[in-house]
């Protein structure tokens, strides 16, 4: 049975996450591009206020209160999303190390150095860094040699080939033969 205190602090919690809720998504979800993150956040710092004002009291803001938890929820989720996302490609490796160590014999590597070529190729890669980052990626030429057959200082060639190879993994582009 909730005490008369505790029952007016879950009360205030109910009618401030009631009242806050579309400003809280509309907030969120601007700043996260996600709407059903924004959803989540915001129901998840509800349930927090539900648990925590009857123990700790009503805060002075409540809004403010859920809205700083909230974003620290969708943080929290960003962060284990992305876990769960490195984590799921580490097993996906580990499960082709396995198959491949199961018999050694038969372990051949695959040749997708065409695919690497035509991901190094694609059209959101810059064209003057194209040629550049397949000599790198595709034949092993270091920076600084790469650098002196273009004419540039081997630092700037450097940077370019690591924008050009994040370019790649943040766009998604695709490992593969058209």
């Amino acid at each position: 049975m909730l005490r008369e205190g505790h029952r007016d602090a879950r009360d205030a919690a109910e009618r401030t996450a009631r009242q806050s809720y579309g400003k809280l998504v509309a907030f969120l979800a601007h700043r996260l591009r996600d709407v059903a993150a924004a959803a989540n956040a915001s129901a998840s710092a509800s349930s927090a206020a539900i648990a925590d004002w009857p123990r700790n009291g009503v805060p002075d803001r409540p809004e403010a209160w859920l809205l700083t938890v909230a974003r620290r929820k969708a943080v929290d989720s960003d962060r284990r999303r992305r876990h769960r996302e490195e984590a799921t490609s580490d097993l996906q490796l580990l499960t082709e190390e396995l198959a491949d160590s199961a018999n050694p014999n038969e372990a051949v590597i695959p040749d997708h150095r065409l695919a690497l070529i035509f991901a190094c190729a694609h059209p959101a890669i810059d064209e003057r860094i194209r040629a550049p980052v397949m000599l790198q990626a595709v034949l092993g030429f270091d920076a600084a040699t790469i650098a002196s057959a273009f004419l540039v200082a081997p630092a700037a060639m450097a940077q370019r080939l690591v924008r050009a190879k994040a370019k790649i993994r943040e766009a998604g582009i695709p490992f593969r033969v058209p």
